[in-house]
């Protein structure tokens, strides 16, 4: 036996197909004898020959009405009443006209709702064949394919004309053997539909939704994401945690710093830099020292965060690098040497800090909350003075910061500058003329200038100048010489000149001040060094140079100098063309200076010379 369905060889005795699982049950019945034919809706045939026609016999045979104007034969239709039950969207059937009714043993087999002809009576009337089974649509919905058929298409044998009987092989189609040979004899050649149905049909797997793809393809996707970002999250748990634990200190170390010369630097700190290593930032450099360098820098830093780029150049085949610094400036507090050109020499100390912050600086608190503040600190004492060479100008000025966050912080500006050298060798640091002029000579550094008076005076290559100075009318005049030279503090010399009619008369006036004689000096000290004195004696040596006379003066007994230790010697310096020569005996009237000391001899007490009067002291 075969499978209706799909046309697959069954076992006898089997229940379902065991290619489409298709119930052979029923088939089994049917063989047996049963009566009455089953529908997939539950109806037999049988059924519908009940009620009060029961008399008529249905010829399954019997077409159903078709449209008026077909050219099929013309049957007589059963009129309706509620005795006689239709299929749901099918005309009833007609009563046979004399017909013996359809055998038992040949149920006739329908399709959903359609019912199938008989065809047990060869002599039966053409029937229209029941369309086959939409696939997927409702109970009397027409289908291309299942319409009926056109009023002028002939019927032959109860199939249209034209075309090839075909097998029924509709889904949920039950046919009888003696069905199938009453087929198979009208139709000895199946059709090529018909070995197509008695084949396996193999269905395609079924594809899933479009959501349900998209759903799948999401499921899949955070699978395979899962591991990447598990494994991601602990790369950056490590990470922290190695910088947490195995940080490096920083390569430098970066801070703002004031040059001796009262300019902003950054002080660069390197461990690991050996000496020798060049360190830039932007167009400045320097070399590390014991590993640290002062990078003075073209203008000064903003306050607040500095972010600087700093190179490192190592010696050799050192590692080369670059390394970025934050230089934060809260406040600061740096020298300005442009007070040293005032007519009295000031170092000033510039301080800017942000809001919030309070500085006291050298006891004395700044005034910075309406911008920035200046600290000034004369200097005009260590400025003032001969000096042979140059020296250095050093101030420390303490200070106090307290920010905003309540932090204190304590230092100190350091202020180093060099002073410029002067040194005057006429007419002295005192001198009384009789006449209307004076020579004004002396020496500075090269490069320096040199200003009497406020006016500038010639100064050679070599430093030394030379310039007559008029004295227009008699009494004192104080004249200030100023030697200056860029980045350092000038240097001031008071000159008093007093112009008399007689030195008489000055002679007379200086005695009445008690000036120190010899018995007092011989033995002077620092701290005498300016105080008037006076002394008596016979001029052993004479020289002049630099607009100056130079006398070693040979002191008497009388004059103080002790009996059996003599000679008593003292060196006088007088800023004027003195016509007096070795072998005259003179009086000078001036102030102690520091000692003479000549090399090879003793050191003898120096008298800078205001003027001088023939004869000794009376």
């Amino acid at each position: 036996m075969h499978c209706p369905e799909c046309g697959t060889k069954a076992s006898p005795g089997a229940a379902t197909c065991g290619g489409c699982g298709f119930a052979l049950a029923t088939l089994a019945s049917a063989q047996k004898g049963a009566a009455t034919a089953r529908t997939m809706v539950g109806v037999s045939l049988s059924d519908l020959a009940k009620g009060p026609n029961a008399s008529m016999a249905v010829d399954p045979d019997a077409p159903t009405l078709v449209k008026p104007g077909s050219n099929g034969p013309a049957r007589p239709v059963v009129p309706p009443s509620p005795e006689n039950r239709t299929i749901v969207g099918m005309p009833a059937l007609a009563p046979s006209e004399g017909r013996k009714p359809a055998p038992a043993h040949a149920p006739a087999q329908t399709l959903l709702g359609v019912a199938v002809p008989n065809a047990a009576s060869p002599s039966a009337a053409p029937a229209v064949k029941a369309p086959p089974p939409a696939e997927g649509t409702l109970l009397g919905v027409a289908r291309p394919g299942i319409a009926p058929l056109r009023a002028s298409a002939p019927i032959v044998d109860g199939e249209p004309a034209g075309r090839e009987r075909e097998m029924p092989h509709e889904l949920g189609a039950t046919i009888m053997p003696d069905e199938m040979e009453r087929y198979r004899g009208k139709n000895p050649r199946p059709s090529s539909r018909d070995k197509l149905a008695r084949k396996r049909l193999v269905l395609p797997p079924m594809q899933p939704r479009g959501g349900e793809v998209v759903r799948e393809r999401a499921r899949k996707n955070r699978k395979r994401a899962l591991p990447v970002i598990i494994t991601a999250g602990l790369l950056v748990v490590f990470a922290v945690v190695f910088t947490l634990l195995y940080s490096s200190p920083p390569p430098l170390t970066a801070r703002v710093k004031a040059t001796p010369e009262g300019r902003e630097a950054v002080e660069i700190e390197c461990k690991s830099c050996p000496d020798g290593t060049k360190v830039q930032i932007g167009a400045a450099s320097a070399d590390i020292k014991k590993h640290t360098a002062l990078v003075t820098l073209p203008a000064p830093l903003a306050l607040g965060e500095n972010r600087l780029k700093v190179s490192i150049d190592r010696p050799g085949s050192g590692r080369d690098e670059s390394v970025g610094v934050s230089v934060h400036v809260s406040y600061r507090l740096r020298p300005d040497l442009t007070g040293l050109a005032n007519e009295k020499p000031s170092v000033h100390v510039a301080v800017e800090a942000v809001g919030g912050t309070e500085i006291t600086i050298d006891g004395k608190p700044a005034a910075v909350k309406d911008g920035p503040a200046v600290h000034v600190i004369d200097v005009a004492a260590d400025c003032t003075g001969p000096a042979d060479e140059p020296a250095t100008l050093k101030r420390r000025v303490p200070y106090v910061v307290q920010t905003e966050g309540g932090t204190r912080e304590e230092g100190a500006v350091d202020v180093a500058v060099g002073i410029v050298p002067l040194h005057i060798d006429a007419p002295g640091p005192r001198v009384i003329v009789d006449g209307e002029t004076f020579v004004l000579a002396g020496r500075t550094m090269k490069g320096a200038e040199v200003l009497a008076a406020g006016k500038p005076i010639q100064v050679s290559a070599d430093g030394s100048f030379a310039q007559r100075m008029s004295v227009s009318s008699v009494g004192s005049t104080n004249i200030e010489v100023r030697a200056k030279a860029p980045g350092m503090a000038p240097r001031i010399v008071p000159i008093a000149v007093r112009r008399v009619e007689k030195l008489a008369a000055a002679a007379h006036e200086f005695m009445t001040d008690k000036p120190l004689g010899y018995t007092a000096f011989a033995s002077t000290q620092a701290s005498d060094v300016g105080k008037a004195a006076v002394v008596s004696g016979e001029i052993v040596e004479a020289r002049t140079q630099n607009h100056q006379t130079i006398f070693l003066l040979d002191v008497p007994a009388k004059e103080g100098c002790p009996k059996g230790q003599g000679p008593c010697r003292v060196r006088l310096v007088h800023g004027f063309p003195n016509p007096a020569k070795a072998g005259d005996v003179i009086t000078a009237y001036g102030q102690l200076g520091k000692p003479f000391s000549a090399p090879g001899s003793s050191v003898v007490p120096e008298i800078q010379v205001a003027f001088t009067m023939p004869g000794e002291r009376k």
